[in-house]
């Protein structure tokens, strides 16, 4: 109790003339640089102007041009305009869902609306009636009188489209429609000044800075307090798009002024209390050090013979007395804390446990009562949790006892511990389940420090443990309710185990947060593999390989990678259903079962790649001994050769094939169905289709020549049926081409 009172003594002694004196030292220094503050808020307001009319400015003006090429390229829009009626109700809803659209593109937009002319008819995203009734009338009509011409965006206006709702702000931008002809009407889009004040408001604290924007008439286009109105005028710009005066200045800038002018007296008060309070903690420091007299005497007096063993050195001060003598006290209470904690391994597993899932300790101060007793992580710094997983457990479980088993977990767990205590950092581990430790480090600078941690421990349990691990790092957590993320992100990260391989360290952040392709694609090439079986083509092999560098390049978690191998294996079994039931027996005692033991039995995405191969290469070499022993298996091989490269050839029918190979139609139409699963004319299409998506995708030829090129004569029949297979337009169908290679570029 007495320590706690000469620690206020203390207190009350020094503080007081330290937070005197530093409190003018800081008023001073202030000054000194009120002046630069001044300067570079003036800089900090003229480059905050510039980047909200910027941005302004490029909205409107993106805007502006993508209804200038809609108008241009959308043919709902002059069809509106050219040989629209009021009751071209399908006309209408397609427009409207484009007001819609762009609407949703781009959030500035508070509505948008058409006017025909010849026939005085409006169609807005909510309504259409007649020009004179429409409620924004007298605003359009000075531009159908030609009053108005091209003044691009207008001054702030109230726009009120039904009367319920109330006005609402905004600014217009009139185009003619189509704008490159004399226009049979107008495109009119309302801004609204609302959504042009959330977009800049991100920019800006209003409790420090204020943007004004007056319009060519004077008036704010955004709200603004009576604050602002009185604060002076720091920078202005007019904005080359719209003609609009951007201001800004600073709230409550008239403080620096009367700071400023009070620099001399701060100054000199300043140097005053500066040499008051040395004169202070003189005083102080004399009438403080008569307790530590009395604590040297009472030690002394307790115990002489301890207190000559304390004071065996020569040339040691009572500083040094007591700080040995407490040392020995604090090496006695570890110890008795180090044989508490040995009781409490247990609680400490439930709690890591429980931290972990994000259950408990909904408090910084329940944590911190616990820490001290049981000598846990710091919160108050960065924090990483991490899993170590150990790789092939099947096999460290086979080739090793159970007391040897636990013998190198607890190794693990001490290497763990002690590699981050050597790096100046700690580390808490628990095993989490029978092959994974769960391991939380305090760093004090992630990055470099938890690489090297992790590495030497891999490396440590690699050389002397024999066996490898696998670890998975979370982010950095700073705070203790950021941890359950960071555990969470390590369990995700050791999911790209199977395809980064084992044996090393995988960082979450360092990951691809997004993987690049679609699933949708992979599907379409595990079904395009399950074809070419079916149909016993060897460029399976190549599919194959495709998928793999594919997936490798994604980065594909094992969750997908299983997905899809179980996928790939479900894609071939409806396959051989297509087929007759001896190839269907065959998949059912072979194939399946083979390759769904592949998946099992491996860990890494090379072990599934090989193991893969394997079983469908043996699957596939079965599957040709099948069709070399059926009577007309060379013979419908033969013909889907001739069909492979005379596709393109539009009177290519089953007559043709049935005179070429001397087989009656009916019979060969029966015998192709039999070997390949797939009737005749869902072949043909599906070659002729096949080589039309080639064809869009690496040649500029227009629809009409590719129709051509794959046998038919007809476009629109073409167009009708590759639709249908592919559901999507021939033109459809080429823009996403583009578009994916576009993205695949900017990657």
């Amino acid at each position: 109790m007495q320590s706690r009172k000469w620690f206020y003594r203390q207190l009350f002694s020094y503080m007081p003339a330290f937070f005197i004196v530093i409190s003018f030292i800081f008023f001073v220094f202030f000054q000194l640089l009120s002046d630069q503050s001044r300067k570079e808020a003036v800089k900090a307001n003229e480059t905050l102007l510039l980047q909200a009319m910027s941005s302004i400015d490029a909205s409107l003006k993106t805007i502006e041009q993508m209804l200038m090429t809609k108008m241009l390229k959308n043919t709902d829009i002059s069809a509106f305009y050219n040989r629209g009626t009021q009751n071209d109700y399908y006309m209408n809803i397609k427009l409207v869902e484009f007001m819609n659209g762009f609407k949703n593109a781009y959030p500035l937009v508070d509505s948008i609306y058409f006017v025909r002319t010849k026939d005085s008819f409006i169609l807005s995203s909510a309504t259409s009636s007649s020009l004179r009734d429409y409620p924004d009338y007298p605003f359009i009509r000075p531009y159908i009188n030609q009053e108005m011409k091209d003044v691009g965006w207008t001054s702030v206006r109230n726009f009120e489209e039904f009367s319920i709702k109330g006005p609402k702000r905004v600014v217009t931008l009139a185009l003619k429609a189509p704008f490159l002809k004399t226009g049979q009407g107008f495109l009119v889009v309302n801004v609204s000044a609302d959504a042009i004040n959330n977009s800049i408001a991100s920019m800006y604290s209003q409790d420090v800075s204020y943007i004004h924007i007056l319009d060519e008439s004077g008036r704010d286009i955004l709200p603004i307090n009576e604050a602002a109105k009185k604060q002076n005028i720091v920078s202005s710009a007019i904005s080359p798009v719209t003609g609009w005066e951007y201001q800004s200045g600073l709230m409550n800038g008239k403080w620096f002024s009367v700071a400023n002018q009070l620099y001399n007296i701060w100054f000199m008060l300043g140097i005053l209390m500066i040499l008051a309070g040395v004169a202070w903690i003189v005083y102080a420091a004399k009438k403080n050090y008569r307790p530590i007299e009395q604590i040297v005497t009472q030690v002394q007096k307790f115990s002489q013979n301890k207190a000559t063993t304390l004071l065996h050195g020569n040339g040691q001060d009572e500083f040094t007395f007591l700080q040995t003598a407490i040392n020995q006290m604090l090496e006695q209470s570890n110890s008795y804390q180090r044989q508490y904690r040995e009781d409490l391994h247990v609680k400490k597993a439930y709690l890591f446990q429980q931290l972990m899932e994000g259950q408990h300790f909904t408090r910084p101060e329940e944590w911190e009562a616990m820490r001290n007793t049981m000598q846990l992580n710091d919160f108050a710094k960065r924090q990483v949790a991490c899993v170590v997983e150990m790789d092939k457990y099947a096999q460290f479980c086979s080739l090793f006892t159970q007391q040897d088993q636990y013998l190198m977990k607890f190794a693990l767990k001490s290497v763990i511990q002690e590699t981050a205590q050597e790096h100046g950092s700690f580390a808490w581990s628990e095993w989490v389940s029978n092959d994974a430790l769960g391991v939380l480090l305090q760093v004090e600078e992630p990055g470099n420090q938890i690489a090297e941690i992790l590495d030497h421990a891999r490396r440590w349990v690699e050389e002397h443990l024999k066996l490898t691990v696998t670890i998975g790092a979370g982010g950095t957590a700073s705070s203790f309710s950021e941890i359950p993320d960071s555990y969470a992100q390590a369990q995700q990260a050791l999911k790209y185990k199977m395809i980064l391989g084992d044996n090393r360290i995988i960082f979450y952040d360092l990951l691809e947060k997004e993987e690049h392709g679609g699933m949708f694609d992979y599907f379409q090439l595990v079904h395009s593999i399950a074809q070419s079986f079916r149909l016993g083509k060897e460029e399976w092999r190549e599919k194959y390989k495709t998928l793999i560098r594919s997936i490798e390049q994604n980065l594909l978690s094992s969750d997908h990678i299983l997905s899809l191998a179980d996928y790939l294996i479900y894609s071939i079994g409806r396959e051989m259903n297509k087929m007759t039931k001896e190839y269907q027996e065959l998949w059912e005692h072979a194939g399946r079962s083979l390759l769904q033991e592949a998946v099992q039995v491996s860990d890494t995405l090379e072990q599934v790649e090989t193991g893969f191969e394997e079983a469908l290469g043996r699957f596939y070499g079965e599957l040709q001994q099948i069709q070399e022993t059926r009577n007309h298996s060379e013979t419908i091989r033969r013909v889907r050769e001739y069909m492979d490269l005379n596709f393109a050839n539009p009177d290519l029918c089953l007559d043709l094939l049935s005179d070429r190979f001397s087989l009656p139609s009916k019979t060969l139409s029966k015998l192709f169905k039999e070997e390949t699963g797939q009737k005749f004319v869902d072949y043909l299409i599906e070659l002729r289709i096949g080589y039309a998506q080639d064809l869009l995708a690496r040649t500029d030829l227009t629809v009409q020549e590719i129709a051509e090129e794959v046998g038919y004569v007809n476009a629109i029949s073409f167009g009708r049926m590759f639709k249908k297979i592919v559901c999507l337009s021939p033109g459809e169908y080429r823009d996403q081409v583009i578009r994916e290679n576009r993205d695949m570029t900017a990657l």
